[in-house]
């Protein structure tokens, strides 16, 4: 696939913390759209360890933590492999992140200071916009306003959006409390209120999260509580609706965001299977 310009803009969602099955049972609302055709959902199978920080390096440069060398939350440094940020500035595009602040260490700039890197504008290399948080307890309905302002005004290319409220909630209560649930329950309504209009203007949108959450409160391990998360895409370049029972990578959802926003992607990331093509893209050799 050969594209030098940015055809449609995009919305990444990552719900920190969400692992799928709390997601099809409390989402309500996104849930409804793909029922009635609107959007596909599928089941993301997160790398590991399934930790926050190697998560968000893998999602937008398509590889592994032992390609990126991110492998534990405390390694506090910035990517040097090409992420899906660095190929929307190569081609004149912008993006905007609203998110915690290990994604500004990763794709801007290493130790985060709380000064300097609370807001971002105009950046010259990586993501252009930024709105960071770094205490846990942020709330969720901020997370998604600082990226509606950062939308509205600038109107970026990508805009992605992390909350952490899911996250928090379930290392105190863990993956089977009310409370954790409850944070689910949240993003969906904020969802409702934010979603529906994305689209009207012509953003595609992605829901997904990094990584789940286990019944103790924690995450970092094997199981599918841990690794097993929610994909929902809603774009007219995605040729399936609805449920469809795969699993998907981690580290493909870069190509993913390549082909929906109409990029090449980086050499160094993974390449969507043939079987994820064809299901999702229902095109036979859509992608190369």
């Amino acid at each position: 696939m050969v594209v030098i310009t940015i055809e449609q803009n995009l919305v990444v969602v990552i719900i920190d913390g969400l692992n799928e099955e709390t997601a099809r049972e409390e989402l309500g609302f996104v849930a409804g759209l793909v029922e009635q055709n609107k959007g596909m959902q599928v089941t993301v199978r997160s790398i590991l360890p399934s930790l926050s920080r190697p998560c968000y390096a893998s999602i937008f440069t398509g590889t592994s933590p032992q390609e990126t060398g991110i492998v534990s939350n405390i390694q506090s440094v910035k990517l040097t492999i090409p992420s899906v940020f660095d190929l929307i500035e190569q081609e004149g595009g912008t993006s905007a992140i609203s998110g915690y602040h290990w994604m500004s260490e990763l794709y801007h700039e290493a130790p985060f200071n709380h000064v300097q890197h609370r807001e971002q504008n105009n950046n010259e290399k990586g993501f252009t916009f930024g709105r960071f948080y770094f205490e846990d307890s942020y709330p969720d309905s901020h997370v998604y306003i600082d990226a509606e302002a950062m939308r509205v005004r600038n109107n970026p290319n990508l805009v992605v959006i992390h909350p952490m409220g899911v996250d928090d909630t379930g290392h105190k209560f863990g993956s089977h409390s009310s409370e954790y649930r409850g944070k689910a329950a949240l993003n969906d309504a904020l969802l409702a209120n934010f979603l529906p209009n994305w689209l009207k203007e012509g953003y595609q949108v992605i829901v997904t999260a990094d990584h789940g959450m286990n019944h103790h409160g924690s995450h970092g391990g094997t199981t599918d509580s841990e690794r097993i998360v929610p994909l929902y895409l809603f774009s007219e370049k995605i040729g399936a609706t609805g449920h469809l029972d795969m699993e998907m990578p981690q580290t493909q959802l870069a190509h993913m965001m390549c082909y929906m926003l109409g990029l090449e992607k980086a050499a160094t990331m993974q390449s969507m299977e043939q079987k994820v093509q064809d299901q999702l893209l229902m095109k036979k050799g859509a992608l190369s």
